[in-house]
């Protein structure tokens, strides 16, 4: 076909594709048209003298061909023209790049299954699907490329189709690996194992699997061993060697459950030897003894029971013994009459037991009497304070308080005679003799105006006094002065003499 205007005709040559299927490359000499090449036109001449013996005696020696060998040898036959038109050399450019497409999609695919290592599990295919492609390979180079792009999509189907099985791959190896470890094999366990990780470096039941298979035999001896241990009865052995075995293996549910299985037995003879000691303290009155071995039965089991009880029970005769023990201490210090003390133990039982009445009865007792001592030793202390009315009043009525008590001891008989001798004291009246100027005014606090004088005799009770004195244009004058017999006779001098 020509251009209109005259010119050279409208078409461009085609070269082979450099696109290499199984890592190969295609060298120059191949890249030229097999047509125009010289070994093809030396080929043809003794082609055509092949033909002429298999036209007349081939067909008698072998079977006819099949329908696509035919077809495969029409197309090889044909030659194709050296000017093709541009039409046709278009359609050859789209059916080669649509083969390189597909090309390069199974290139990936085949790199994809060689990181999975598809030669240890699904060879037969892989190789299978290579060869197919190799074929179509041979196609392209023989520039027919819609019968390469047939033969790369049917090896690239083949090569999805073992992508697909993967997953599926993986999950067998997996499955294979975990009988054959829960059967005790561990060469199978190994080799499987090592299949799965090959598929998938990253997959943590894999690692841990062939981790674990690696000591399956050591552990499967030190199971034996425990277990013919713990039947002879030797609990403490038995247990290490279950330890053993889990630290070579801690996902071992059959070391972890004799470990646990022993321990259990060991704790069940520790609680039944030490609830035996518990009762025997008891039975022996050690309560002390009974409440640690009874505290270490729960911790050995909490939540039993019979522990909690023993516990209760040895706790309860230990109160009671202290109970007894404080209320004859209480008791005996209300008979020496050491009330605080008294209130004290008293205080400590009602803490452990705040409804014993006896305790409460002593309680109140010992208080009500500790309060009449220090309010008698308060009086006795300041005995001159009695000069004080309201003081006095307070005395009597503590001095009758202290008569009424029929059970006195040496403390409160010796109380009571003084308090009721510093009340009759203090009603003493003594002479006391006071002295001034004549010319300043004297004043006794508690007693009256004394007015001006230069001795004054006056009676007064036991006491401490305030007398003042004042004079005009001179500084007044204060004077603090304390009557007691033992003081007798008492002089008391008074003026104001400092000038203003």
């Amino acid at each position: 076909m020509n251009d209109t205007d005259g010119t050279k005709p409208h078409s461009e040559s085609i070269n082979a594709t450099n696109v290499p299927l199984t890592r190969n490359t295609i060298s120059v000499a191949e890249s030229i048209p097999w047509q125009q090449r010289r070994s093809t036109i030396i080929a043809l001449g003794v082609s055509f003298f092949l033909a002429l013996v298999v036209i007349f005696a081939l067909p008698f020696l072998i079977q006819k061909p099949t329908e696509s060998e035919l077809q495969i040898e029409s197309q090889h036959r044909q030659t194709p023209s050296l000017k093709e038109s541009p039409f046709v050399d278009a359609q050859l450019l789209k059916a080669r790049r649509k083969s390189q497409d597909s090309l390069s999609k199974f290139l990936a695919s085949q790199d994809f299954l060689e990181s999975k290592n598809v030669q240890l599990w699904g060879k037969k295919v892989f190789e299978n699907a290579l060869e197919i492609g190799a074929k179509g390979d041979l196609l392209y180079r023989q520039r027919d490329f819609k019968q390469a792009l047939i033969l790369y999509e049917q090896a690239r189907t083949n090569l999805v189709e073992l992508e697909s099985r993967v997953p599926e791959e993986l999950f067998i190896n997996l499955k294979i690996a975990e009988q054959a470890f829960s059967l005790g094999n561990a060469t199978e366990a190994k080799e499987y194992y090592q299949l799965a990780l090959s598929i998938d470096p990253s997959n943590t039941i894999a690692q841990k699997g062939l981790e674990r298979a690696y000591f399956l035999n050591e552990v499967l001896a030190l199971l034996k061993q425990a277990n013919n241990v713990l039947e002879e009865g030797d609990l403490k052995q038995a247990q290490e060697i279950f330890l053993k075995a889990v630290n070579l293996d801690p996902l071992s549910e059959e070391a972890i459950s004799g470990a646990s299985k022993v321990l259990h037995l060991i704790t069940e003879n520790q609680f039944i030897d030490t609830m035996s000691a518990g009762y025997q303290a008891l039975e022996n009155n050690q309560l002390n003894g009974a409440i640690r071995s009874f505290q270490k039965a729960l911790e050995l089991k909490p939540k039993n029971s019979g522990a909690f009880l023993g516990l209760t029970q040895a706790q309860s005769l230990s109160i009671q013994k202290t109970i007894k023990t404080q209320l004859s201490t209480a008791s005996s210090q209300e008979a020496q009459e050491k009330w605080h003390q008294a209130i004290g133990s008293y205080g400590a039982i009602l803490a452990k037991n705040n409804s014993l009445i006896e305790a409460q009865l002593g309680e109140s007792r010992s208080k009500s009497r500790a309060n009449l001592s220090d309010a008698i030793d308060i009086i006795l202390a300041s005995p001159l304070r009695l000069a004080s009315p309201k003081v006095y009043e307070h005395a009597k009525k503590l001095l009758d308080t202290a008569q009424k008590i029929k059970l006195s001891g040496p403390k409160h008989t010796q109380q009571t005679n003084q308090l009721s001798q510093a009340l009759e004291e203090s009603q003493v009246v003594l002479s006391v003799q006071f002295r001034s100027n004549d010319s300043t005014t004297i004043v006794l606090l508690r007693h009256g105006m004394l007015g001006l004088f230069k001795e004054k005799q006056l009676s007064l009770q036991p006491g401490d006094y305030i007398a003042l004195g004042s004079r005009k244009g001179y500084r007044d004058v204060r004077l603090e002065f304390r009557v007691t017999p033992e003081k007798m006779p008492l002089s008391v001098e008074i003026a104001c003499e400092e000038k203003i």
